[in-house]
């Protein structure tokens, strides 16, 4: 492909909906760096590629819904992951990488949005296993060729690609037979990949299966065509070497459908196991939340006790007090230490069950960026109903973000829970210690004779 026909090609593929200086800066560059250093040898891997892998990357991660930053660097790494290409064949991903971290740093682009960007680059790498959203959206992206309608003609490319790369030329039915294994292997990891994709996918698979089938009659055919003339060794040769060719088929039937199999049956393993895993989660989250309520309404008993047993000896003394016009310093001293006692218990058992007042309202931005947890009432308590339905979907749809803010709301629960039963242990020392100040003050005044 000339440069001059890359040029066209972008000009009649250029859609990107993500109006952002720096993912603009970055296309322009990236498009530039084609034009200028695109190697023909590289079919497969060029700019028509690249840009169709940054257009698939934006549209699955806003199907993911992705954050605004992560998407931003989920594209960017998706206009460098094949730059290495004009350079290097081999190992091309850390090229990419030094190539993005170089421009990146030149716009003095932040270090940490660097390093995600770094990540998701090396994501696309053959084989790779992606660690995260973003990854999984990027991987996803790079094999959105699997789904397309002209996903032979893009194997074909490929498939000149390598071997004017050095590679051994394969023969049709060679390189169909290694491609279906390749899309039979593979998996798309989002749920908007596995929605949208996997059905296209399987009839790429069809057809594959169909010109795979086409080949391996023509070759069955030429090899009949070219045969020698009959005779009884020959014939008896032919027929051996038909048998085998049968039997060969036959073999390679089997051993697709058992990689068909294994796909399959991979799948329902990792599916059993997710379900598993997040149905593990939800049993420790209630059972959790559960404890930490029932040691909340303990804690609450505890101060409410702690409250009218006070206020009863308080009322009760003072009573006392009042009603003794002869008080002495020997009722007057404990009796006012009893009190302050009981009123310093009263004040920390008051601060045990007193609520927390929160704001009661999350902006949208903060859902957004998944900085919100909606699982507490005090953060959505003066919100408007349709800002708080909107709010729990966009939860409910990203799996991470839902545990995110149940690990949160445990840990919240706990520093309840901490600072309540603080409160009480201080609350039923003061009780505790100011009653027995009390008694020895009565022996002492007694001791002294007052």
């Amino acid at each position: 492909m000339q440069p001059d026909l890359i040029a066209e090609k972008t000009k009649t593929h250029d859609s990107s909906a993500m109006k952002n200086p720096i993912v603009s800066a970055v296309k322009k560059y990236v498009e530039e760096l084609f034009l200028s250093k695109y190697d023909n040898r590289s079919s497969y891997h060029s700019l028509e590629h690249t840009k169709e892998v940054a257009e698939a990357a934006e549209k699955i991660g806003k199907g993911s819904d992705l954050s605004k930053e992560e998407l931003e660097a989920v594209v960017i790494a998706a206009w460098f992951h094949d730059t290495g290409y004009l350079f290097e064949f081999k190992n091309h991903e850390e090229q990419s990488v030094k190539l993005a971290e170089e421009f990146l740093s030149s716009k003095n682009y932040p270090e940490e949005k660097i390093n995600r960007v770094r990540d998701c680059i090396l994501a696309t790498r053959m084989n790779s296993v992606p660690g995260n959203l973003m990854e999984e959206v990027i991987h996803d992206a790079d094999y959105i060729n699997l789904s397309n309608q002209d996903n032979l003609r893009q194997s074909e490319l490929l498939r000149s690609e390598r071997i004017n790369y050095g590679g051994t030329e394969p023969t049709e039915e060679e390189w169909l037979t290694s491609e279906l294994k390749f899309l039979l292997n593979h998996r798309y990891y989002t749920e908007y990949a596995k929605n949208k994709l996997e059905d296209k996918k399987a009839d790429n698979i069809k057809k594959l299966k169909k010109k795979l089938k086409k080949a391996r009659e023509n070759e069955a055919f030429v090899l009949k065509e070219v045969a020698p003339e009959k005779k009884p060794e020959a014939e008896k040769e032919k027929i051996k070497d038909e048998a085998k060719e049968i039997k060969e088929e036959k073999e390679e039937k089997k051993e697709e459908e058992k990689v068909e199999e294994k796909v399959e049956k991979e799948k329902k393993e990792e599916e059993k196991r997710e379900t598993n895993t997040v149905k593990g989660f939800e049993t420790i989250y209630r059972l959790t939340a559960a404890n930490h309520m029932r040691l909340n309404a303990i804690a609450d008993r505890k101060a409410n006790i702690m409250l009218t047993l006070n206020g009863i000896v308080v009322s009760i003394t003072m009573s006392i007090v009042a009603a003794d016009s002869s008080a002495s310093m020997r009722s007057i001293i404990p009796s006012s230490l009893l009190i302050i006692a009981c009123l310093i218990t009263i004040v920390f058992a008051t601060l045990a069950t007193r609520p927390t007042v929160t704001i009661g309202k999350i902006s949208k931005q903060a859902i957004e960026d998944k900085k919100a947890n909606l699982l507490f009432f005090g953060n959505f308590s003066r919100m408007e109903f349709k800002d708080f339905d909107w709010g729990i979907k966009q939860m409910i749809k990203d799996r991470e973000y839902l545990h995110n803010a149940m690990i949160e709301d445990f840990y919240n629960l706990g520093k309840v829970l901490d600072q309540k039963f603080r409160y009480l242990r201080i609350c039923y020392n003061v009780f505790m210690y100011g009653i027995i100040i009390s008694v020895l003050s009565i022996a002492v005044l007694i001791g002294f004779g007052f």
